[in-house]
Protein backbone atom coordinates (compact mmCIF):
# COMPACT_ATOMS: atom_id res chain seq x y z
CA UNK A 1 0.00 0.00 0.00
CA UNK A 2 1.11 3.32 -0.56
CA UNK A 3 1.96 5.69 1.80
CA UNK A 4 -0.71 8.31 0.27
CA UNK A 5 -3.20 5.15 0.57
CA UNK A 6 -1.62 4.49 4.08
CA UNK A 7 -2.49 8.46 5.34
CA UNK A 8 -5.44 7.88 4.03
CA UNK A 9 -6.81 5.14 5.31
CA UNK A 10 -5.72 6.39 8.37
CA UNK A 11 -7.20 9.19 8.43
CA UNK A 12 -10.84 7.56 7.59
CA UNK A 13 -10.52 5.64 10.46
CA UNK A 14 -9.06 8.59 12.75
CA UNK A 15 -12.48 10.32 11.30
CA UNK A 16 -15.06 6.66 11.88
CA UNK A 17 -13.84 6.91 15.28
CA UNK A 18 -14.62 10.22 16.30
CA UNK A 19 -17.60 9.70 14.52
CA UNK A 20 -18.84 7.05 17.07
CA UNK A 21 -17.69 8.05 19.92
CA UNK A 22 -19.58 11.16 19.25
CA UNK A 23 -22.74 9.77 19.29
CA UNK A 24 -23.15 9.86 23.20
CA UNK A 25 -23.80 13.11 24.31
CA UNK A 26 -23.93 14.73 27.97
CA UNK A 27 -26.93 16.13 29.07
CA UNK A 28 -27.09 18.87 32.14
CA UNK A 29 -30.38 17.98 34.12
CA UNK A 30 -29.65 21.59 36.60
CA UNK A 31 -32.56 23.98 35.99
CA UNK A 32 -32.37 27.17 38.10
CA UNK A 33 -36.00 27.99 36.91
CA UNK A 34 -37.75 25.31 38.99
CA UNK A 35 -39.36 23.30 35.71
CA UNK A 36 -37.74 20.12 36.37
CA UNK A 37 -38.83 18.93 39.51
CA UNK A 38 -39.79 15.38 41.60
CA UNK A 39 -42.61 14.97 43.35
CA UNK A 40 -43.41 13.00 46.22
CA UNK A 41 -46.44 11.52 47.92
CA UNK A 42 -47.63 9.66 51.13
CA UNK A 43 -50.86 8.37 51.73
CA UNK A 44 -51.84 7.42 55.41
CA UNK A 45 -55.01 6.79 56.46
CA UNK A 46 -55.32 9.95 58.34
CA UNK A 47 -53.10 12.20 56.08
CA UNK A 48 -52.45 12.74 52.48
CA UNK A 49 -48.89 14.40 51.76
CA UNK A 50 -47.75 15.60 48.89
CA UNK A 51 -44.60 17.42 47.66
CA UNK A 52 -42.36 18.88 45.51
CA UNK A 53 -38.50 19.38 45.02
CA UNK A 54 -36.82 21.51 42.81
CA UNK A 55 -33.26 21.73 43.28
CA UNK A 56 -32.05 19.09 40.57
CA UNK A 57 -28.97 18.88 39.58
CA UNK A 58 -26.87 15.93 37.55
CA UNK A 59 -25.11 14.50 34.55
CA UNK A 60 -26.69 11.76 31.76
CA UNK A 61 -24.38 10.44 29.01
CA UNK A 62 -26.61 9.00 26.25
CA UNK A 63 -26.54 7.85 22.54
CA UNK A 64 -29.94 7.49 21.07
CA UNK A 65 -29.17 4.85 18.98
CA UNK A 66 -27.35 2.90 21.97
CA UNK A 67 -29.15 3.80 24.92
CA UNK A 68 -28.44 0.61 27.30
CA UNK A 69 -24.84 2.20 27.53
CA UNK A 70 -26.50 5.16 29.31
CA UNK A 71 -24.53 6.60 32.38
CA UNK A 72 -25.14 9.53 35.02
CA UNK A 73 -26.47 10.71 38.17
CA UNK A 74 -29.10 13.01 39.19
CA UNK A 75 -29.60 14.93 42.77
CA UNK A 76 -31.99 16.26 44.72
CA UNK A 77 -31.04 19.19 47.40
CA UNK A 78 -33.04 18.04 50.42
CA UNK A 79 -34.11 22.07 51.78
CA UNK A 80 -35.87 22.85 48.21
CA UNK A 81 -38.61 19.91 49.13
CA UNK A 82 -41.75 21.63 49.89
CA UNK A 83 -45.00 19.63 51.35
CA UNK A 84 -48.57 20.70 50.75
CA UNK A 85 -48.59 21.04 54.57
CA UNK A 86 -45.95 23.99 55.18
CA UNK A 87 -45.63 23.56 59.16
CA UNK A 88 -44.93 19.95 58.54
CA UNK A 89 -42.50 20.75 55.85
CA UNK A 90 -40.24 23.41 57.89
CA UNK A 91 -40.07 20.69 60.51
CA UNK A 92 -40.17 17.64 57.96
CA UNK A 93 -37.50 18.56 55.86
CA UNK A 94 -35.16 20.26 58.90
CA UNK A 95 -36.18 18.72 61.81
CA UNK A 96 -33.50 15.75 62.73
CA UNK A 97 -35.94 12.82 63.29
CA UNK A 98 -37.17 13.36 59.81
CA UNK A 99 -35.20 14.59 56.68
CA UNK A 100 -32.63 16.29 58.73
CA UNK A 101 -31.41 18.45 55.76
CA UNK A 102 -28.43 19.86 57.43
CA UNK A 103 -26.72 16.43 58.12
CA UNK A 104 -27.94 14.70 54.82
CA UNK A 105 -28.33 17.85 52.32
CA UNK A 106 -28.35 15.87 49.61
CA UNK A 107 -30.94 12.28 47.76
CA UNK A 108 -29.05 11.05 45.11
CA UNK A 109 -29.89 8.27 42.44
CA UNK A 110 -26.24 7.08 40.58
CA UNK A 111 -26.86 4.80 37.08
CA UNK A 112 -24.91 1.45 37.08
CA UNK A 113 -26.45 -0.23 34.17
CA UNK A 114 -29.77 0.17 32.29
CA UNK A 115 -31.76 -2.16 29.95
CA UNK A 116 -34.01 -1.13 27.59
CA UNK A 117 -37.14 -3.29 27.16
CA UNK A 118 -39.32 -1.19 24.91
CA UNK A 119 -38.29 2.02 21.69
CA UNK A 120 -40.70 3.49 20.29
CA UNK A 121 -38.66 5.58 17.60
CA UNK A 122 -36.49 8.47 20.62
CA UNK A 123 -39.06 7.15 23.01
CA UNK A 124 -37.27 4.22 25.42
CA UNK A 125 -38.38 2.63 28.44
CA UNK A 126 -36.30 0.82 30.53
CA UNK A 127 -34.69 -0.70 34.02
CA UNK A 128 -32.54 1.22 35.31
CA UNK A 129 -30.12 -0.08 38.41
CA UNK A 130 -28.01 2.05 40.51
CA UNK A 131 -26.81 3.41 43.94
CA UNK A 132 -29.98 5.41 45.89
CA UNK A 133 -28.71 7.68 48.75
CA UNK A 134 -31.27 8.64 51.49
CA UNK A 135 -31.05 9.58 54.97
CA UNK A 136 -27.14 8.71 54.70
CA UNK A 137 -28.14 5.09 53.53
CA UNK A 138 -27.54 3.68 50.26
CA UNK A 139 -28.99 1.20 48.75
CA UNK A 140 -28.84 -0.56 45.51
CA UNK A 141 -32.51 -0.30 43.78
CA UNK A 142 -34.16 -1.19 40.50
CA UNK A 143 -36.52 1.75 39.00
CA UNK A 144 -38.76 2.20 35.74
CA UNK A 145 -37.14 4.80 33.63
CA UNK A 146 -38.25 6.48 30.07
CA UNK A 147 -36.13 8.60 28.02
CA UNK A 148 -37.07 10.90 24.88
CA UNK A 149 -33.99 12.34 23.07
CA UNK A 150 -35.70 15.14 20.97
CA UNK A 151 -33.14 16.84 18.29
CA UNK A 152 -32.83 20.63 17.82
CA UNK A 153 -35.52 21.12 20.15
CA UNK A 154 -33.96 23.62 22.99
CA UNK A 155 -35.48 26.39 21.03
CA UNK A 156 -38.98 25.14 21.08
CA UNK A 157 -38.90 24.73 24.81
CA UNK A 158 -37.74 28.06 25.15
CA UNK A 159 -40.19 29.64 22.64
CA UNK A 160 -39.80 33.02 21.66
CA UNK A 161 -36.87 33.81 24.12
CA UNK A 162 -34.31 31.83 22.73
CA UNK A 163 -35.29 31.07 19.16
CA UNK A 164 -31.67 30.19 17.67
CA UNK A 165 -31.12 27.73 20.54
CA UNK A 166 -30.51 24.42 18.69
CA UNK A 167 -29.14 22.10 21.65
CA UNK A 168 -30.91 18.74 21.99
CA UNK A 169 -32.91 17.87 24.71
CA UNK A 170 -33.46 14.58 26.81
CA UNK A 171 -36.34 14.25 28.79
CA UNK A 172 -36.22 11.61 31.75
CA UNK A 173 -39.19 10.17 34.03
CA UNK A 174 -39.50 7.73 36.75
CA UNK A 175 -41.98 6.44 38.50
CA UNK A 176 -41.31 4.49 41.57
CA UNK A 177 -41.77 3.89 45.73
CA UNK A 178 -39.17 3.39 48.39
CA UNK A 179 -40.33 2.61 52.21
CA UNK A 180 -38.47 4.80 55.14
CA UNK A 181 -37.82 2.50 57.29
CA UNK A 182 -35.51 0.55 54.50
CA UNK A 183 -33.87 3.35 55.07
CA UNK A 184 -33.65 4.10 59.20
CA UNK A 185 -36.79 6.31 59.31
CA UNK A 186 -38.60 4.08 61.43
CA UNK A 187 -42.36 5.61 62.73
CA UNK A 188 -44.24 4.70 65.47
CA UNK A 189 -47.83 2.88 64.65
CA UNK A 190 -49.37 6.38 66.02
CA UNK A 191 -47.11 8.16 62.99
CA UNK A 192 -47.84 6.13 60.52
CA UNK A 193 -51.17 6.77 60.94
CA UNK A 194 -50.30 9.88 59.54
CA UNK A 195 -47.60 9.61 57.86
CA UNK A 196 -46.75 6.97 55.62
CA UNK A 197 -44.01 4.71 55.48
CA UNK A 198 -44.53 4.16 51.92
CA UNK A 199 -43.03 6.86 49.51
CA UNK A 200 -44.03 7.07 45.93
CA UNK A 201 -41.51 9.31 44.07
CA UNK A 202 -42.16 10.86 40.52
CA UNK A 203 -39.27 12.33 38.37
CA UNK A 204 -39.66 14.86 35.42
CA UNK A 205 -36.72 16.00 34.29
CA UNK A 206 -35.82 17.42 30.84
CA UNK A 207 -31.46 17.81 30.31
CA UNK A 208 -29.63 19.72 27.31
CA UNK A 209 -27.01 19.33 25.76
CA UNK A 210 -24.09 21.63 26.73
CA UNK A 211 -23.14 24.33 24.76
Amino acid sequence: MRVREKCFVLCLSIIVAINAGAKSQSFDFEDEKGINHVLVILDAPLEFISGKGEGVSGFVSYDPENPKETSGSIHLQVDSIELNNHLMSKNAVNGKRWLNAKEHPEISFILSSFKPTKSDGSFVQGIAEGSFSFLGTTKTIQIDVSFNYLKDAANKRAGKKKPGDMRDLLVLRSDFVILLDEYGLNLSPPTRLKVSNEVQVKVNLVGYTQE
